[in-house]
């Protein structure tokens, strides 16, 4: 998966010394990113040490926990961090939680693109949100906000018994690195579009062609999944639409198929429950990026009226627009629960995806769900128009739902936030601020159960309860 220009991802990895565990990290998210097909033209990957002397080897049990776990070690030096290293880097990942200490209080305008392994590892758990890599940082800082209690370092034996902590060190960062390359290389755009075969699955994503082909002897549950929990977007019968993204999904247990397939730049996985988790942000991905600088494209949910009009839930990732648009969806017309596409009049388009609505742990996987098998309503047959824009925010004490309209700059700073390619937007915060003045301004809804807030569907919708 080359890509075209600067690197999409510019990953820094940090620790004392830059002789163990960053060196580690280093070369076993390498070979992940590699064994993807994600090359560092795509994905840069370095490392550094706070106190560093340059040109040092890396300790040998570093050594030996690469190559252990398949990775090379060969031609690796130490390297002294400087403010210009930190400030090349898009994500920067410390050893443990007192590396990311002295790293903020060194350089304390990376505290919110920095994060220990462990707490990466974490926060990329049920939160594979469709959102181009060079957002992922803020993201994440975002969830950090949110999140009640994070693991900021591994559970490791203690020091004493050297070999096994050792080990087990090596262990962990090499499942954390199969986890985040494996979202990182889903959500890489594919440089061209691949011209589709006869029967791939067409998909319409608010206005883009999306055209999937599948492969590999296991692909056949694949296939069926993903031609059910996308029926709503299917584009069923002739189209003469031109195809704009497409990818090829292979799944096969044969190591070879698998490199083949990702040397074309396609997904491949030898399971079909990766295949199926990463499909929908893939295809999400690949629909933004054909959309750049087009309508705004918001990370949330829309709910709409028998007759057309739509409410916009916008809400950081894991913090409860799925659950939402379903709980609304069984009510009014499902639009989204994640990618709002809102054009210069305040169309929206519609894009019915799957849901993933079931958290598994670290490492494992969300369940997708097709709105047709949630019995969502679907959309009326009518233009969808934005009609309100509410920032969604649970709270355990609220007995009632409660909306707080919110000034225009305030809002607009939280909105911006949830914005994908806002610095590619014609005009950028004006853009924002008509589709804000557009729909009455922005308001904030507090609610403890989204189940509390059907009954206030009419009055947000403009009509009469």
């Amino acid at each position: 998966m080359a890509a075209e220009g600067p690197a999409r991802l510019r990953v820094l990895i940090v620790d004392t010394r830059n002789s163990g565990r960053s060196a580690a990290g280093e070369r076993m998210l390498r070979r992940h990113l590699q064994g993807h097909g994600v090359s560092a033209d795509s994905i840069r990957v370095t490392s550094a040490g706070l106190d560093a002397v340059d040109g040092e080897p890396m300790l040998e049990a570093a050594r030996i926990e690469i190559e252990r776990h398949g990775a090379n070690a060969a031609g690796f030096r130490t390297r002294s961090l400087s403010s210009a290293i930190v400030d090349a880097a898009d994500l920067i990942i410390t050893g443990t939680k007192d590396e990311w200490d002295v790293l903020a209080s060194r350089h304390p305008h990376v505290s919110r693109r920095a994060f220990s392994l462990s707490e990466l590892a974490f926060l990329y758990d049920g939160a594979v949100r469709a959102a181009p890599l060079a957002e992922h940082a803020a993201m994440l800082a975002r969830r950090r906000d949110a999140a009640r209690s994070i693991p900021l370092d591994f559970e490791l034996p203690p020091i004493e018994h050297y070999v096994e902590h050792v080990s087990q060190l090596g262990d962990r960062i090499d499942q954390a690195a199969a986890w985040v390359s494996s979202i990182w290389a889903a959500l890489l755009p594919a440089p061209t579009v691949a011209e589709p075969s006869a029967d791939a699955m067409r998909l319409d994503a608010f206005g883009v062609r999306v055209a999937v082909d599948f492969a590999g002897a296991d692909v056949a549950p694949v296939v069926a999944a993903a031609r059910r929990m996308w029926s709503r977007c299917l584009v069923a019968g002739e189209d003469d639409a031109p195809v704009e993204a497409a990818l090829e999904v292979t799944v096969d247990r044969d190591p070879a198929v698998l490199a083949e397939a990702r040397a074309r730049g396609g997904l491949a996985y030898d399971d079909p429950s990766h295949a199926i988790h990463f499909l929908t942000s893939s295809i999400t991905v690949r629909a933004i990026e054909r959309r750049v600088g087009g309508p705004v494209l918001m990370h949330a949910a829309g709910i709409a009226s028998p007759t057309g009009e739509v409410v916009g839930f916008i809400a950081p990732s894991g913090t409860g627009k799925t659950t939402l648009a379903r709980t609304l969806g069984a009510h009014y017309g499902y639009v989204t629960d994640e990618t709002l596409a809102v054009d210069s009049g305040l169309g929206v388009l519609a894009y019915p995806k799957p849901l993933s609505i079931l958290d598994r742990t670290v490492g494992g996987l969300k369940e997708e769900w097709g709105p047709e098998s949630l019995d969502l309503v679907p959309v009326p047959d009518a233009p969808l128009r934005l009609t309100r824009l509410l920032l969604i925010e649970r709270d355990i004490y609220a007995d009632r739902p409660v909306l707080e309209e919110l000034p225009l700059l305030e809002g607009l700073a939280h909105l911006s936030e949830q914005i994908s390619y806002l610095a590619r937007l014609p005009r950028r915060l004006h853009t924002l601020a008509d589709m804000v003045e557009g729909v009455g301004g922005l308001a904030r809804l507090r609610y403890r159960e989204a189940r509390d807030v059907i009954p206030l569907m009419p009055q947000l919708f403009g009509r009469a309860a």
